[in-house]
């Protein structure tokens, strides 16, 4: 007499079926096409990393722009250009601005913006008429220019101070320019000192002090007192240019 056996897992006998092995299959397929959907998405159209790190961002700002992105890349971030900006100092290519910041901790597939030097543009020559000469040599190079030197002419204006620039005030020009100063050297002409009863020494100092040449020095008999100035051409008062001597006369004994 035979005896039919039962045993468990009594699912095994259905997935050996036609029906259950048609249902693994498409289980299977459903699966697959899920996996493949995910691996498309995370390395074709979002190509980021299965497991994100931050790292800190570098400093890349006075570095060519292409060394920069390299940097960048290397670490895991993205790079988006921004465009170009003229810049004094900066050469062409350069790294000018980025952002974020040097040092801010990101994850990888984070973008980093730049913004890259289309060097230097043209910079306008400030006003300084009336500076004296030495703040406006640091107020040319402060604006990107060089002092191309110093030159002075007769003006109304105090001695030493700038009355005009060349180029002039507003013009634009390369950085790096030579600008040169015009400085005043005092009045066109000046009046004469009166000399009478100074020695020789004395008149020629306060000519010095005036910005007027001694001229000649006669000696002239006089009974008055001995080795003063007794007389003077031109007069006293007398507006002159600063280049006109004065001549002297200086009393002796007889």
């Amino acid at each position: 007499m035979r005896v039919r056996r039962h045993t468990t897992g009594g699912g095994a006998p259905f997935l050996r079926s036609i029906r259950g092995r048609r249902l693994l299959k498409q289980a299977g397929l459903v699966v697959g096409a899920f996996l493949a959907g995910y691996l498309i998405a995370a390395f074709v159209i979002f190509p980021t990393p299965l497991f994100s790190s931050d790292h800190s961002v570098p400093r890349v700002l006075d570095e060519d722009g292409s060394e920069a992105r390299g940097r960048l890349e290397s670490q895991g971030f993205r790079v988006r250009v921004d465009g170009e900006e003229p810049h004094p100092h900066a050469a062409k290519g350069a790294v000018i601005w980025q952002d974020p910041a040097p040092g801010t901790s990101l994850a990888s597939g984070t973008s980093v913006h730049m913004t890259v030097s289309s060097g230097p543009g043209v910079v306008t020559v400030p006003d300084m008429i009336g500076f004296d000469a030495g703040l406006a040599a640091r107020v040319i190079e402060a604006a990107g220019f060089t002092v191309g030197g110093v030159d002075s002419i007769p003006a109304g204006s105090e001695t030493g101070t700038v009355v005009a620039t060349r180029p002039g005030a507003g013009s634009s020009r390369d950085p790096g320019t030579p600008v040169q100063l015009v400085v005043s050297s005092g009045p066109a002409q000046i009046s004469v000192p009166d000399l009478f009863g100074m020695t020789p020494e004395e008149a020629r100092e306060r000519l010095r002090q005036v910005g007027l040449p001694l001229g000649e020095t006669v000696t002239r008999v006089t009974n008055g007192p001995a080795g003063v100035v007794i007389e003077q051409r031109p007069l006293s008062g007398t507006l002159v240019a600063r280049t006109t001597r004065i001549s002297i006369y200086i009393s002796k004994k007889p």
